[in-house]
């Protein structure tokens, strides 16, 4: 080993302040393999190297190069280039992409973060106030305006990211000092040192508030819809336009004997009597056509133990913006009893003129 080389003084360092390696490497989060190996000529990261210098107290560049390099470093005085053209550019460009970053966020309303693990400290973006309401200078300021199941929830997240070294997603509630009450969406990722441990975690926000009332909106929607749809008088589907059920109500299910999920497999094709069904199909391409609004139809349609139903079918045509048909609205009504009646009067008839046609003779 030479006497000037970064072994040796680390060695000496080493034996001065009475360090074992474990400590060494315990201190910087490195093993002690890696510390021994650089006592025996190891190559050192830039980064490992300036952890090492500080945790020694030594100036790193006399600790990985010597006397020699740290005279000629404090002996050459700092030298000042004119401002050539290249560099306006590259300064111009420079402050053109900062400023373009900093209205693209401000405009987005996205705040970035640092919470550093080890020491606690977070740092925010200049416009967290403008986003979150209040100013954010330790944890307690951020955690002191949410919900406290908002607060578990997250806790819970972040414990577990830190823990597994990976990031996270979430939305959650802040009140502004006015008493309004903001959603918004985090996004986070666990930053790990050479050793792995967890020591940093960076993450964006944003104000997601218009989305959530949207989506909360459109759910509520949805709701009102489907207690319609299921309370709606008679039979009711959402139909292809090639005929597969898409959506039916319980009172349908009802009427034909299927279960919904069953229906979803089917066409009204495949249950149509097969005598009834050529004018149902004329009447549907004049409907998608646009020759038509809506049509009705009475026709037979197979319950599922076999037997045949008379229906009375009223249909209509959602059309999407670009004006091509979307889905069917129909609305099934049983009218068997009717028909039987109708059939009972017909025989009822057909016997009396026979009847009539006997006596005449």
């Amino acid at each position: 080993m030479m006497e000037n080389s970064f072994a040796f003084r680390l060695k000496e360092l080493l034996e001065y302040h009475k360090l074992t390696l474990q400590a060494v490497g315990t201190a910087l989060g490195i093993s002690r393999t890696a510390v021994h190996k650089w006592t025996r000529g190891g190559e050192i990261d830039y980064d490992n190297l300036r952890k090492l210098a500080e945790f020694l107290k030594v100036n790193w560049i006399w600790l990985r190069y010597g006397e020699e390099a740290l005279q000629n470093v404090q002996q050459h005085q700092v030298v000042e280039l004119p401002m050539t053209d290249l560099r306006r550019r590259y300064t111009a460009e420079i402050m053109e992409s900062e400023t373009r970053m900093k209205l693209a966020q401000e405009g987005a309303r996205i705040v970035t973060w640092e919470w550093n693990l080890i020491s606690d400290e977070v740092t925010y973006s200049p416009n967290v106030e403008q986003v979150y309401g209040w100013p954010v200078t330790r944890n307690e300021d951020f955690w002191a305006h949410l919900p406290e199941e908002d607060i578990t929830h997250m806790q819970q997240l972040y414990a577990q990211a830190v823990a597994e070294g990976t990031g996270c997603e979430c939305d959650f509630r802040i009140t502004r000092p006015d008493g309004e009450q903001r959603w918004i969406s985090s996004r986070a990722t666990v930053v790990r040192d050479s050793a792995g441990r967890s020591v940093k975690m960076v993450g964006i926000s944003m104000d997601n508030t218009e989305r959530m009332v949207a989506e909360a909106k459109l759910r509520n929607s949805e709701e009102r819809f489907r207690a319609i749809f299921e309370l709606a008088w008679g039979a009711l589907a959402y139909i292809d336009p090639d005929g597969t059920w898409l959506r039916v109500n319980n009172s349908l299910c009802e009427l034909l004997g299927y279960r919904a999920e069953e229906l979803y497999g089917l066409t009204f094709q495949l249950l149509t009597h097969p005598d009834d069904l050529d004018a149902n199909l004329q009447l549907l391409q004049r409907l998608l056509a646009g020759e038509i609004n809506r049509y009705e139809v009475q026709k037979r349609v197979r319950h599922k133990d076999g037997r045949y139903i008379w229906v009375r079918a009223r249909t209509s045509l959602q059309r999407r913006p670009d004006g091509e048909p979307d889905h069917l609205i129909s609305v099934f009504e049983d009218i068997s009893a009717e028909r039987r009646e109708h059939e009972r009067l017909e025989a009822h008839i057909t016997s009396l003129e026979a009847r009539l046609a006997q006596q005449n003779v």
